[in-house]
Order: structure tokens, then sequence, then C-alpha cells
């Protein structure tokens, strides 16, 4: 049920992880039809908040070539965008305080932490397959060439 689509396009790859998500979340939850109706919601509107959150802008930077005011003001805005986060993250637990109990939301959490894990450990296999396939193409040429 969990399996990823890695072959996919990079779009189609995210609607399908973001399906995945859902259905590990409702069937680990194991949510009734009043907690679904309430938790979705409330779910989704923290998962957008997330995605609007999570530009990292000091990767995107080249530190050695920016001035100390850049960096100040990077620095800056990274806690500031933590702060965010945080925000949001409190909000989202609080808003799920009448939804679920202290049991579930616990659960959410370390499902959360579980879910990344696992697509972590996929996309690991699959760039180590990746990288013997290419090994295999590079000494069937060298072979050929000979």
């Amino acid at each position: 049920m969990i399996a990823i689509g890695l072959s996919a396009q990079r779009g189609e790859r995210g609607d399908r992880l973001e399906q995945q998500r859902i259905a590990y979340i409702t069937t680990e939850l194991d949510l009734s039809v009043d907690e679904a109706q309430a938790f979705w919601p409330i779910y989704n509107e923290y998962q957008n908040q997330r995605k609007a959150n999570s530009k990292d802008k000091i990767a995107q930077k080249d530190i050695d070539q920016i001035s100390e005011q850049e960096a100040e003001k990077l620095l800056k805005d990274a806690m500031e965008d933590k702060k965010r986060y945080l925000a949001s993250e409190l909000d989202f637990v609080n808003k799920l305080e009448g939804v679920l109990p202290a049991t579930k939301r616990l659960k959410l959490m370390r499902m959360e932490r579980e879910f990344k894990k696992k697509v972590l450990k996929r996309y690991q296999k699959r760039m180590k397959r990746d990288e013997k396939r290419k090994d295999k193409m590079e000494k069937k040429k060298e072979r050929e060439e000979r």
C-alpha cells in the first residue's frame, strides 16, 4: 500500500506520495468517521502552511560569496522561518485537541516521522539500485569497447 512509484514524474510522484501519506495516517490512526471529518481539513491546512514555509533560502545561497550583512539577514530570516514553523505546529496540535484524543495526537507525531523515514529509506534504496545499474552499464560498455 505504501509502495512509492519512483519512476513516475516529479509532480505525479508528489501526488502519489501525498496519497500514500493519507492512506498511512488513516489506517494507522484508525480514525472514526467523525474524527476523519474533523481531522482532515485541519491536517490539510497544516500541510499547506508547512509547504508555504518550506523554502530553504540558506541552501540556495553560496555562503562564501555573500557579505556579512547578507549573512546576518539570511540568518535572521531563517530563525523567523523556524518560529513560523513552530507556531504552525503548535497551532495544529492545539486545533486537534478537540478532535482527537491525546494518544492519537502522539501517535500522529510518531507516524509523521516514521513515514518520512520509510520514504527516505526507499529513496536511498533506489539511489543504490540506480548506482549499480550505472556501474553495470559502464562495465558492459568497457567490455564492448575491448
